[in-house]
């Protein structure tokens, strides 16, 4: 087994410039992952009294970058397995996947399970405001239309779009809401972070009294005692952002990456992620550890439904309207 403990994702990315061979041994996986470097570690740690004969070796990168090397590299395929990436995300990349039907899929919700694409939901992402009562002024706004208010200008932040999935989903769902006049309020108070974790970042250190981030993101904060933060769950209903991994088309080793995609849907790892990342687990068996967590089950929080496909369509002009909303 491979380690890459006590080395960032950073680091991890420094491999993206190593080139692997398409003729992997016997035993080793090449896992593509834009996960955290606890997350990655976590799994390590799962496959190796798992599957102690398996060699994981790690590339991490943005899943953009990540993507775009395995379509780099698919006329000799170095990657066996890729996880993990937003749905709307995978869509353009679908080409590059070959389709598994993995013995967990019957343990996971009916929306993750993901059956007409070559992929698996891992994991789902809400969207929230994260709030800092240490620098808010009055209120915190409790819908998104609220946070569209010209009060806010300047007040609240958010990804760009553009670079992040999880600002897209965001963006898509006030778009679903409030069609093209949200998205023109929406541009006009929000001031945008080159990252998804800037958001998160800005608003823990004080820089901003709201951002608009993931709950997972959010709370971790609150996990680790920064009492004031909090999260708000829009009551004008909310947005998912379903992440999935795959495995490659033509990779190296797939009958040993078929174990490794399995052992991360298992129960065992899915809670150990939950309850070490907060990332909202794709099985529907894990409701006790959420309840534990102190966030709310899904079934408590209204949540608009969202069609992937839909919203991966529509990618190129919402960014077009959003750009010209940005001016």
């Amino acid at each position: 087994m491979t380690y890459f403990r006590g080395i960032s994702l950073l680091a991890l990315s420094v491999a993206l410039s190593v080139p692997l061979s398409g003729a992997a041994q016997a035993g080793d996986v090449n896992l593509y992952t834009s996960n955290s470097e606890d997350a990655v570690a976590q799994v390590l740690d799962a496959l190796a009294e798992q599957a102690p004969d398996i060699k994981v070796n790690v590339i991490g990168g943005g899943s953009g970058s990540l993507l775009r090397r395995i379509d780099a590299e698919k006329s000799a395929p170095a990657a066996d397995l890729f996880w993990s990436s937003g749905f709307s995300t995978l869509a353009g990349f679908s080409e590059l996947f070959t389709d598994y039907a993995t013995p967990e899929a019957d343990s996971l919700l009916p929306a993750l399970q993901a059956k007409d694409v070559p992929w698996t939901g891992t994991n789902t992402h809400v969207m929230v405001l994260m709030v800092n009562a240490d620098v808010l002024d009055g209120k915190a706004p409790s819908t998104w239309e609220d946070l569209m208010d010209p009060a806010w200008e300047g007040k609240v932040t958010m990804a760009d779009p553009a670079n992040s999935s999880s600002a897209y989903a965001q963006l898509y769902g006030i778009y679903r809401l409030y069609g093209e006049e949200g998205v023109q309020r929406l541009a006009d108070v929000v001031e945008v972070q080159g990252s998804t974790s800037g958001v998160y970042k800005a608003v823990a250190q004080g820089e901003y009294p709201v951002g608009m981030t993931m709950e997972y993101a959010a709370q971790r904060y609150v996990a680790g005692g920064q009492d004031e933060i909090s999260l708000t769950y829009p009551t004008d209903g909310t947005f998912l952002s379903p992440e999935g991994m795959a495995l490659i088309k033509d990779g190296p080793n797939p009958d040993d990456a078929k174990r490794v995609y399995d052992i991360l849907l298992s129960h065992g790892l899915q809670q150990q992620l939950f309850e070490l990342t907060f990332r909202r687990p794709s099985r529907g068996d894990l409701d006790e550890s959420i309840a534990a967590s102190g966030l709310p089950l899904m079934k408590d929080i209204k949540v608009i439904d969202v069609d992937q496909t839909d919203a991966g369509d529509a990618r190129e002009h919402l960014l077009e309207l959003w750009a010209a909303a940005r001016g």
